[in-house]
């Protein structure tokens, strides 16, 4: 029996041995069965087979010739001088554009003074009902006649202006809700501000690229040239605009920079009711401030509280995100003990002290908002102690409702302190008389009369693009306003100082761009312009957060805000202890401060560029050239790419001696240009129809006459370069001597000092002065690459005639063909040029119903799409090479062979020893054809002693994948445009450990999150009363103060608009809220808040205690855009991959990188990987064993939200507080009469009460009267 165990265990012993001897072979052998030797021949094969094929499919050789053959050149760019006649083109642009606003200034101040000392005399010729409101231009009844009080305007489309329908003679009246246009000050205002078409027209006649021109009125309307009706055809919006008085460009033109601090009541004296008002008011106020002030929000009640715990004893720069990040704090406030007025008060005083002293801040004006429902004293002591008698400080009073104790005191604060009073009794009147602050504060400068600050603002949103581009009427354009005040320059008989308003016109940044020519910087070059605050006006990574449709509904700009150093992406490196090297960042800030000062400079360094929505990445190190843009806050900056960009090939026809007709050169329709770049264009609109009309061509005259696409305006001016006579005009119009040298010695008080007269009529310098203007060296460059591009496509398909085309490269073409070389299927074959050129030819038909856009519909802007910039930075990895891609995600249409693949090769022209890019050419081709192409080599084993194993076999899993780590083939064609991580995390990971690709933090600091994702808005919500109840009790209140106003007491009081100095008692309004107030339009102010930051402010808070910061878990899963009435910016980061080509070309391109993942399984198996470059293009062949069962995880490249403290608090955007800025010029804060002004205060009117209310009063006049006479 013993021995019959003993023998079982030794049979189970040899077994276990024998299997595990077996599987220890197996393993051992893994390595030797993956055949390295013919995953260098497969990739091998591969690379040659698809370089061959694209090489001779492409024609480079040919195209190279062609350039050769003719008259070239590679010139070395000079950046510094470049930069400077690329700066001298802007600053003269944009001169045009502030001399125009001048002259609207002068003749607005000019008229206003004829017209309001006229007063009382002959009836003006423009008196009466002669403007035009826009709300009613063009209002038709269904019978068709002229509506009652509507008025016809003659209008065409223009695609200039926002492709509107306008009038170029006349301007329009739009009108912000409460504004009445029969006011007796509006209506003077509309009657002499109607003299200002005629010099609207002649701006425009003077510089035919004039966007809109406008007048602002500070009694609320806004004149706008060219005339058209509101809202726009297609807009979803109200006849009435938002209230332009609040925006940039209108308050900081009226007032020089300032330092704000705001003080809220947040005690238990404030009712629900009273605070929401109190902080719609805050808010408005914050909404008027500009990159140039400085702010803070405080509330008070028995301690002072700053809502945004890394603000205190601070005051931050009053940009869009920190003026976010202050209301989304707020809304989380409690109300809570008593008011404490004089640490509020003292606690303002103090940190505008410490910053007026210091030289922080605008060092300018400064000043105090302090809104409350009630206080009982004037607060004297403390104002006597740290204001007076210079008082460097403003108060500015808003007393919210109508305590009749309160408003005595409020008023005292503001008159006695340079400040202004008013009383808000609902959302509209808190959106309304906000600006009144900005009118005070321009005083001293309206009373110097000798100033007129030019301001731009910074850019937003604007309508439709002006382009000729078939994808222009789709796209928005970007847009700043250059804007300056209008002064009131009558002499009163008491002393006031008015700003009458603010003209100013849009700038489309298109119209920038177009002077500063991309052809001139070549492939990846770019240019930006950044403002005295490091801000950027445009870039090509510039993208502002969605407007939501409020400009075009409303007329009211989103601006953007953007630093330089969140655009600009510097690499970091790594030292020998792994620890980050900024040598690339601190060059970068150095840059931006020598920026600002401005200072002209040139730099080098390296940066991260991504592609494709941010899913590639590649560093390039660029050369920085840089320098100030003269009479302007702004700095221009071009960039060149260190490798190839000091280079630039040169080769050009002269078309007048050409001996052919160039516009052979452009025959059929397989061929645009850059709808974006200018190669010749007419000056204005009737240069143009003056053209036509010459030429015997009908043009409607309810359409802009226009060219249908760019191709037709080349060739358009092509045609008559030709000819006898013909003028290029390649030298810009200059802009007539500035406004301000001019206007220099003036006081600006007689008529005389304006030089309007003067300049009226006066042509000289102006943009018209020649019918247009052609890019000689641009246009030159065109012909020439048409003529080296054309006919390519006739050596592929034989010639009409039928007969075989007898050319050396047709020949080896159609002996390849036959051979069967041609095993890829092409659907498209193009070259793109450097002078925009885009050339194609379409070998596959395509189905008439396919949803799918043309590749020239996607691609018109060649230079600017990825193929070709990525073609254009391989030619420094690998010259003889093509770039692969194809669509990402892109598996799921290969069974429909709807998957194109796209290759790219940038072609590179010598002379002199000197290389510079002439252009890209590239396939596109199916997907099918290429896998199967890669099948049939890697299923076959290419040595004389044959293989165990192939890319066929079940245990190899074969891949392509491109220098970014996308699956371009793989045997589940499902992964074809996936990331490969998401596939295999774990071999990804192990190639990133082997250099054989490098991982890259990528930041992203325009990313757009959900509002839903703030931690200060994330949950609860600001708890209101009943809607009902609420307004049933206000109403109720307002019915009672009726009643009591007819009771025999000195309670009665009727409202006066404006307070005065005298030895009368001041007069106040006893009103009560609007029903507006619950039931208005604005509801920003009703958004949810993050219950969780109620901890920071219990009554267990020590008087400026800073609560920790707040800590963000980010949002998981996939991303997507958030709905843009509550996006949000924040800070995104994602690792990205890069190719290491260097890695794999160390040991020569025969050798294969082997590689193995360890213990990743019980049984102490391995997985053994194979990976080898394939030649001649961007990608990587990857052999991997899939014996060893090992784990995968998955890698992911969607952004993230940054983890830890985000917004405001974060570490980032506290460095940027710190960050260096220039302020303005000037600073106009004080002028020694200004005490003498008297006008310091108003309330509310009975006209401003809502109709229910006013109904209620007459009702309770009727009852009053019955009662007392019963």
């Amino acid at each position: 029996m013993e021995s019959k165990h003993w023998s079982c265990f030794v049979a189970i012993v040899l077994g276990v041995l024998i299997f595990k001897m077996h599987i220890f072979v197996a393993f051992a052998d893994q390595d030797e069965d993956i055949p390295h030797n013919e995953v260098r021949n497969w990739a091998l094969k591969f690379g040659v087979d698809l370089w061959e094929f694209g090489r001779q499919f492409t024609k480079m050789n040919e195209i190279k010739s062609r350039f050769k053959d003719n008259d070239i050149e590679v010139k070395r760019k000079d950046g510094i001088i470049l930069l400077r006649e690329l700066a001298a083109e802007v600053k003269n642009f944009m001169d045009f554009k502030r001399n125009a606003v001048m002259r609207l200034m002068d003749s607005a101040e000019q008229a206003a003074l004829s017209e309001l000392e006229g007063q009382g005399q002959a009836e003006s010729p423009m008196g009466g009902q002669q403007h035009y409101d826009a709300r009613r231009i063009n209002e038709y009844n269904a019978d068709g006649k002229l509506a009652d009080g509507a008025r016809h305007m003659d209008i065409r489309f223009m695609r200039r202006f926002e492709r509107l329908p306008v009038n170029l003679s006349l301007s329009s009246i739009l009108v912000p809700h409460g504004v009445d246009l029969d006011e007796a000050d509006v209506k003077s205002a509309l009657q002499w501000s109607g003299h200002l078409d005629p010099l609207f027209q002649n701006n425009l006649e003077q510089d035919p690229a004039l966007s809109w021109q406008y007048f602002g009125s500070s009694t609320g309307f806004l004149r706008r040239f060219p005339g058209t009706a509101w809202p726009p055809e297609g807009s979803k919006g109200s006849k009435l605009i938002h209230d332009f008085r609040t925006h940039n460009w209108f308050v900081q033109a009226a007032s020089s920079p300032k330092d704000i601090m705001i003080l809220l009541d947040a005690s238990s004296s404030m009712t629900e009711k009273s605070f929401d008002l109190g902080m719609a008011t805050a808010f408005n106020i914050l909404d008027t401030l500009g990159e140039d002030d400085f702010v803070n929000l405080i509330t008070f009640s028995e301690v002072v509280k700053t809502p945004v715990p890394c603000f205190k004893d601070r005051m931050v720069r009053a940009t869009p995100d920190n003026i976010q990040e202050i209301k989304s704090a707020v809304k989380a406030i409690k109300l809570q003990d008593t008011a404490n007025f004089t640490a509020g008060l003292e606690y303002a005083f103090s940190l505008l002290h410490k910053y007026n002293q210091s030289g922080a801040g605008s060092q300018c004006n400064q000043a105090i908002m302090l809104i409350t429902e009630s206080t009982s004293e004037s607060h004297k002591d403390v104002i006597k102690q740290y204001n007076w008698p210079h008082m460097p400080v403003r108060i500015f009073t808003y007393l919210i409702g109508s305590d009749s104790g309160s408003r005595s005191n409020l008023h005292d604060m503001a008159c006695s302190n340079k400040g202004f009073f008013v009383q808000i009794n609902d959302y509209d009147e808190a959106r309304r008389k906000v600006i009144d602050y900005a009118l005070v504060m321009a005083r001293p400068m309206i009373m110097y009369q000798a100033d007129h600050p030019v301001h731009w603002s910074p850019v937003f949103v604007a309508g439709k693009s002006g382009g000729l581009g078939r994808d222009s009427e789709y796209q928005r354009r970007l847009v700043t306003t250059v804007s300056t005040p209008v002064f009131d320059r009558r002499n009163h008989s008491v002393r006031v100082a008015n700003l009458l308003g603010v003209v100013g016109t849009d700038v489309p940044i298109e119209e920038i761009r177009k002077v500063i020519p991309q052809h001139k910087l070549g492939p990846n070059g770019y240019s930006f312009i950044v403002d005295n605050n490091g801000r950027v006006l445009y870039h090509p990574d510039l993208r502002p957060l969605g407007d939501a449709s409020q400009y075009i509904d409303q007329l009211k700009p989103k601006y953007a805000s953007v630093d330089i150093t969140e655009l600009e992406l510097p690499e970091t490196e790594f030292g020998n202890n792994n620890e980050p090297v900024e040598i690339n960042k601190n060059l970068l800030n150095e840059m931006r401060g020598d920026m600002i000062k401005p200072k002209e400079g040139e730099t080098e360094f390296t940066v991260m560029n991504h592609y494709d929505d941010s899913k590639r990445v590649s560093t390039r190190t660029h050369r920085y050239f840089y320098g100030p843009i003269e009479d302007t806050p702004f700095t221009l900056a071009i960039v060149l790419p260190e490798k190839y960009g000091s280079h630039e090939f040169v080769s050009q026809q002269e078309i007048r001696h050409s001996r052919n007709n160039v516009t052979e050169y452009f025959k059929g329709d397989n061929w645009r240009v850059h709808p974006d770049w200018v190669y010749c264009e007419y000056n204005s609109v009737s240069d143009l129809e003056k053209e036509r009309e010459s030429s015997g061509e009908y043009s409607s005259r309810d359409q802009e006459p226009s060219f249908g696409s760019p191709e037709e305006q080349v060739l358009h001016f092509l045609s008559r370069a030709g000819r006898p006579g013909w003028k290029w005009m390649s030298v810009r119009p200059k802009s007539p001597q500035p406004h301000h040298n001019m206007h220099s010695g003036s006081n600006g008080n007689a008529p005389g000092s304006s030089h309007f007269g003067s300049q009226h009529q006066n042509s000289q310098g102006s943009r018209k002065a020649e019918p247009y203007f052609c890019d000689r060296t641009l246009i030159q460059s065109l012909v020439r690459d048409a003529m080296v591009t054309e006919g390519l496509d006739r050596n592929t398909t034989g010639s009409s005639s039928g007969k075989e085309d007898k050319h050396p490269i047709a020949t080896l073409m159609a002996i390849l063909k036959r051979q069967g070389y041609q095993k890829f299927v092409v659907a498209t074959s193009f070259v793109a040029t450097r002078s925009g050129l885009l050339r194609w030819i379409d070998h596959v038909k395509r189905p008439e119903d396919t949803p799918e856009p043309h590749f020239s519909e996607d691609n018109v802007r060649a230079m600017d799409t990825s193929w070709y910039k990525r073609a254009i930075d391989q030619h420094s990895v690998e010259p003889d090479s093509f770039v692969y891609s194809v669509p990402f995600g892109s598996g799921y249409a290969i069974k429909s062979n709807a998957t194109l693949v796209t290759a790219s090769h940038a072609i590179f022209v010598e002379h002199r020893g000197h290389k510079a890019p002439a252009g890209v050419v590239g396939l596109q081709f199916q997907h099918d054809s290429l896998a199967k192409h890669f099948i049939n080599i890697t299923s076959a084993c290419t040595g004389m002693t044959g293989c165990k194993r192939t890319c066929a076999s079940d245990n190899l899993d074969c891949y392509v994948l491109d220098n970014s780590g996308f699956v371009i083939i793989s045997e589940e064609m499902e992964h074809t445009g996936k990331f490969f991580g998401q596939i295999d995390g774990t071999i990804m990971d192990s190639l990133v450990q082997d250099r054989i690709y490098k991982r890259v933090t990528v930041n992203d600091y325009q990313g757009v999150c959900s509002d839903a994702d703030n931690p200060y808005t994330a949950a609860g919500g600001i708890l209101r009363p009943n809607r009902l109840g609420s307004w049933f009790f206000n109403h109720l209140l307002a019915l009672s103060a009726t009643w009591l106003s007819f009771m025999p007491a000195s309670l009665r009081a009727w409202p006066q608009e404006e307070y005065t100095y005298d030895n009368e008692d001041v007069v106040f309004v006893d009103n009560n809220y609007s029903d507006e107030y619950e039931f208005g339009s604005e509801n920003d102010y009703n958004m949810p808040v993050d219950q969780e930051m109620d901890e920071f402010f219990t009554t267990a808070d020590v008087e400026y205690t800073t609560p920790p910061p707040r800590q963000h878990k980010p949002h998981v899963g996939p991303r997507f855009s958030p709905d843009p009435h509550n996006a949000r910016r924040c800070d995104l980061r994602t690792d990205l991959y890069m190719l290491q080509p260097e890695r794999l070309n160390q040991g020569g391109q025969n050798n294969p990188l082997k590689g193995k993942l360890t213990n990743c399984h019980v049984s102490g198996c391995e997985r053994p990987f194979s990976v080898q470059k394939i030649p001649h293009s961007n990608l990587i062949l990857l052999v991997v064993d899939t014996l060893c069962p090992c784990g995968s995880k998955q890698l992911d490249i969607e952004p993230l939200e940054e983890t830890g403290v985000i917004g405001a608090c974060s570490t980032r955007r506290q460095g940027q507080e710190q960050e260096s800025r220039r302020r303005p010029k000037k600073c106009i804060n004080y002028h020694p009469e200004e005490i003498e002004i008297q006008q310091c205060g108003r309330g509310s009117t009975l006209q401003h009460m809502s109709g229910s209310v006013i109904v209620a009063h007459l009702l309770m006049v009727t009852v009053t009267f019955v009662l007392a006479n019963a």
